[in-house]
């Protein structure tokens, strides 16, 4: 993860930091940024999810998964 810090927004290393500061795993926290980078609002929504619930990596996923099914930057980047 640290060569790649050089490269993420404010935005994505906040997100890592809640992601460690949770305990999170490094899978999770390496396939959520991966997914979270493809929309603003959605990186938005999860900062404020987890800053306000500090959900367990279940309930995060959880919502992760929600936000990608409603979200239409998500949507356009995953379909098959």
């Amino acid at each position: 993860m640290a060569g790649t810090m050089n490269r993420m927004s404010p935005k994505e290393l906040a997100l890592l930091d809640q992601m460690q500061r949770l305990h999170y795993s490094q899978g999770l926290i390496t396939t959520a940024l991966s997914i979270l980078k493809q929309s603003r609002e959605a990186q938005d929504e999860m900062l404020l999810y987890m800053y306000e619930k500090h959900p367990s990596e279940r309930k995060f996923v959880e919502r992760l998964a929600a936000i990608c099914a409603t979200d239409p930057n998500m949507q356009k980047t995953n379909s098959f």
